[in-house]
């Protein structure tokens, strides 16, 4: 499965990986392009994680070598431009001084590296004959010239041309003409024996094109390793468990964007548990009551297993899916000319035609709360019957009454139900007020249970106008 950036952006995805710090250009290039571990890779998935929790292990012993190894890791420059050339074009001598740039680099990394205990899956190794061609002396210095040993006519040539140009400077006018005209000679056979020798080095180097490929992805894999490390510890997320049957399951997760809005805004994040069985899960409750963030949550840290991540979770628990979606207004449909009901129904339409015998997990906010409530109701019930039947797990919020009677399981928000009305502070921004009033825990409900009837409450805590406030309680 590959993560479009709607996706990303809806889920939370976006806002998580601007907090992956890698330090290479090779890293970045990974976080911008994650690996998906579907059904059949949990082996590969679970050595992933295995190397993230060993790194946390050492960066909460505080380890000065993984400080090290980021430090050469920050160094390293993208050559693959440079590989990216038929062998008849030769390196320029910057080029060649990146390529040398690179491989000393990546011998420092190698020695920090195998000082460590190894990291099941991963090697880095050094491409020890790549660089002593290009640096004969050994001195593993990082400028980069072509050396008189790189073609044994050029000690002759330079010599001479050195001798020339001493001459030069102590000659009068008169006998000028004759010692610059050998020095363009000199120059000459200098420039075309350079060339040579720049031509076989990027021949030689060339021949290593895949070599050095390989390494560099696996030097993105050991920077990207790292910091997810980091993530995990600034976050203190957990290690998830893939599990082996269909169950969900996950205990005081939490939606790391919506939690740090929250917190400078002075208030906390309610953490989520819930678990969903294969079928439909429905969560209920009124508008405001954070069904979607508990909705976006789950699919958040779905997401992140599948990657390699560690999730925002005290526990999380998830079988591997050949895809994980979510389907929410989609603005782009919407900009297209879809009203918001035929923008679900579409991306509903092209989960149900891709997905056709696969395991996979979707999520729906408030579907068809778009379109007539009462053939919206109609058609979310059947949906959720639909999907019980799919080789799937589904997750469902709405504020429709009967959605949840065909559900393999059917949470509710807690919401206002126990407002204390001594609790209510005039003095606080009414949006403020209904933040901390409303209880966004998910209580386990028997389907078919009606929805929270809130929409009087959550009126009167945003201060809406005395006389409409009366009609409705009337009419209510």
């Amino acid at each position: 499965m590959k993560l479009n950036g709607q996706l990303k952006e809806d889920t939370g995805y976006s806002w998580v990986m601007t907090r992956v710090e890698p330090a290479s250009p090779f890293g970045h290039a990974l976080v911008r392009s994650p690996k998906w571990y579907g059904p059949g890779q949990r082996d590969e998935l679970e050595r992933e994680l295995a190397r993230v929790e060993r790194l946390l292990e050492l960066l909460q012993e505080g380890s000065p070598l993984l400080d090290t190894m980021t430090h050469i890791l920050s160094e390293f420059h993208d050559i693959r431009n440079s590989l990216k050339r038929p062998t008849s074009a030769p390196m320029d001598e910057v080029e060649l001084f990146e390529v040398k740039h690179f491989l000393i680099h990546l011998e420092r990394l190698a020695e920090a590296f195998g000082q460590m205990d190894a990291l099941d899956g991963l090697e880095i190794r050094p491409m020890t004959e790549a660089l002593d061609l290009l640096d004969p002396s050994g001195r593993r210095l990082p400028a980069f010239s072509v050396e008189n040993a790189f073609a044994p006519a050029l000690e002759r040539i330079r010599q001479e041309k050195s001798m020339v140009e001493n001459l030069l400077r102590q000659a009068e006018k008169k006998g000028r003409d004759d010692l610059m005209a050998r020095r363009r000679e000199l120059v000459g056979k200098e420039d075309r024996l350079e060339l040579e020798a720049r031509k076989r080095l990027t021949m030689a180097l060339l021949r290593d094109k895949d070599r050095f490929l390989s390494t560099m992805d696996d030097i993105g894999r050991l920077d990207l390793v790292l910091a997810k490390a980091r993530l995990a510890r600034r976050f203190h997320c957990c290690r998830p468990q893939v599990a082996e049957g269909t169950r969900v399951e996950s205990a005081d997760m939490v939606h790391p964007e919506v939690a740090d809005h929250l917190k400078e805004r002075g208030a906390m994040f309610t953490a989520v548990s819930i678990a969903l069985d294969k079928g439909a899960t429905v969560i209920t409750g009124a508008n405001m009551g954070g069904k979607s963030v508990s909705m976006k949550s789950l699919t958040l840290n779905l997401l992140l297993m599948q990657t390699g991540y560690f999730t925002f979770a005290g526990s999380f628990s998830a079988p591997l899916f050949d895809s994980v979606g979510l389907i929410c207004t989609d603005r782009q449909s919407v900009e297209q000319g879809l009203s918001s009901f035929g923008a679900e129904v579409a991306a509903l339409g092209d989960v149900l035609r891709e997905e056709k015998g696969k395991f996979f997990y979707v999520a729906l906010d408030e579907f068809a709360r778009g379109t007539n409530p009462r053939e919206g109701a109609a058609l979310a019930r059947a949906l959720v019957e639909y999907l019980g039947k799919l080789n799937c797990v589904a997750l469902l919020t709405t504020h429709y009454d009967g959605v949840s009677d065909a559900a393999r399981r059917h949470y509710r928000v807690a919401g206002l139900g126990a407002l204390d009305t001594a609790a209510i502070r005039k003095d606080e921004h009414p949006l403020d007020r209904l933040s901390r009033l409303m209880d966004y825990h998910l209580i386990e409900a028997a389907p078919g249970e009606p929805c929270p009837r809130d929409a009087l409450r959550v009126c009167r805590l945003l201060d809406l106008d005395p006389e409409l406030m009366k009609i409705f309680s009337e009419n209510s």
